[in-house]
């Protein structure tokens, strides 16, 4: 346990609470909150502001509505927020996506006039390399697999993962942590059209591996797998992976805990000391090797879900396994990121952020 005199949660917990998405009111409320603090406590508190507002970040490109948020708006965004910092930002179009082979990420996108998109962002803060993927599927109607209306309800957040994973990269320039970040975003809609790919395609992955589209609403599995063997070419030391991934873990975990999984024990205990400290839970679920059978197929090399309902949760890190460099962590936040009015403990009808502030303190720690 922290000092009881720690003004990391008072400072987080009192601003996080306070936040409103209300870009699109025409009558705004000012809130203003001030701070009594001791001279010796500046520097911590100053810390958790800015912890507090790579958060906030995070919350406000997830809160965006779809038509204003996309994978042309979303670099963007991002770029105006890290302009003056230490960050370079590479946007590959879909020519470019075209060249480099990453057809998994172009065929989710397919379906979509506004085509798909990898952001590629770089920090050299002169530490260990690091690695970091979020998904950023930035609608995601389930394509030709079409979710009914009330699941479709809040995937304009199905992108949260990238936008923690934006918040973190431009925060640890702010804060000068002691990090090498590579961050990429794969940035696609998930929608139906006569271009948009469909179940029983055979397509082929960055990797080179073939993959059978069993459900077209798996997406976001297909476009990290491009995503994590293209992070590759920069050779992190570790990488870690935030998605909005499966259903299966809200059944698992309910809200307000995140499924964690690691093929590193060292790594999977550095994000639970820092789920500890900002009050991100996690809970480590095992990499079954067993279950990867069920993503075997007789065409390709492997299908993007299984035939059976169990372990969903587990059968989707089982599949991004099969592209990630190693040592890896990943976090399937389905339920923290979109919890809403499920959240209480953030008091907030809005995504949530959540991964923003962990992936800070495990930058801090690393």
């Amino acid at each position: 346990m922290r000092d009881v005199d720690d003004p990391y949660p008072i400072i987080t917990g009192t601003a996080l609470t306070s936040w409103q998405f209300d870009k699109y009111k025409s009558n705004k409320k000012e809130r203003r909150i001030y701070f009594v603090v001791d001279n010796c406590e500046r520097g911590e508190v100053k810390r958790a502001l800015l912890h507090s507002e790579a958060q906030m970040f995070a919350r406000e490109l997830a809160s965006e509505p779809p038509n204003q948020l996309n994978p042309s708006t979303f670099p963007k965004l991002v770029m105006d927020q890290a302009k003056g910092l230490p960050i370079d930002v590479t946007v590959l179009d879909q020519d470019d996506l075209k060249k480099e082979g990453l057809e998994l990420l172009l065929a989710v996108g397919k379906g979509s006039d506004i085509p798909p998109k990898l952001l590629i962002l770089h920090y050299d803060g002169e530490g260990r390399r690091v690695g970091l993927v979020g998904k950023g599927v930035t609608f995601d109607s389930g394509g030709y697999n079409l979710k009914p209306a009330n699941y479709m309800k809040n995937m304009h957040a199905d992108m949260s993962g990238a936008a923690v994973a934006a918040a973190a990269t431009i925060w640890a320039a702010k804060l000068g942590l002691k990090v090498k970040l590579t961050t990429i975003v794969p940035l696609a809609e998930n929608l139906v059209s006569g271009r948009a790919y469909k179940m029983e395609d055979v397509i082929r992955s960055y990797s080179g591996k073939y993959v059978h589209i069993g459900n077209t609403d798996a997406e976001g599995r297909l476009i990290l797998a491009d995503a994590l063997t293209y992070i590759k070419k920069f050779s992190p030391q570790v990488t870690f992976t935030l998605a909005t991934l499966t259903g299966a873990q809200i059944i698992a975990l309910g809200y307000d805990i995140a499924a964690l999984y690691s093929t590193s024990d060292d790594y999977a205990k550095l994000i639970e000391e820092a789920s500890k400290y900002t009050g991100e839970l996690v809970w480590r679920m095992p990499l079954y090797e067993k279950y990867r059978s069920d993503l075997d197929h007789p065409v390709a090399d492997m299908t993007n879900i299984s035939s059976k309902r169990q372990a969903g949760s587990i059968i989707g890190a089982l599949f991004l396994k099969e592209f990630a460099p190693d040592p890896w962590v990943y976090l399937d936040i389905a339920g923290p990121a979109m919890a809403h009015e499920a959240n209480v403990r953030w008091a907030s009808p809005y995504p949530t952020g959540w991964g923003t502030r962990l992936m800070l303190k495990s930058f801090e720690s690393i």
